[in-house]
């Protein structure tokens, strides 16, 4: 799940798979370096925001809050596997890079 706050925007939390969590994280860091951010969010959620039907199988994972104003970008995963562990890892650097304060809290 993502909760963002991107210039004056703050749409409503969207839900993204495991699967195209890091490939976000790497767009989120190209729209952030971005001077078209607010123009641009829409084709990110639309490009990573889940739109199928939410299964009673279905599980929240974990969250990744951004507020691009504070430039602060906090994640919280209850469970992950290896590779995406290591893949929320190498994007919090990227993060740093960008001179976001990172939270990470990983298992």
């Amino acid at each position: 799940m993502y909760n963002l706050t991107v210039g004056s925007i703050h749409p409503s939390v969207i839900c993204v798979e495991i699967s195209n969590l890091v490939p976000s994280l790497d767009a989120l860091v190209d729209l952030l370096n971005s001077e078209y951010i607010e123009e641009e969010l829409p084709e990110f959620i639309e490009s990573y925001a889940r739109t199928d039907e939410v299964m009673p199988t279905d599980k929240t994972l974990g969250f990744v809050v951004l507020n691009s104003n504070k430039k602060i970008i906090s994640f919280s995963f209850s469970a992950v596997d290896p590779e995406t562990k290591a893949g929320l890892t190498k994007a919090s650097e990227k993060f740093k890079q960008i001179d976001y304060t990172v939270d990470l809290d990983l298992p």
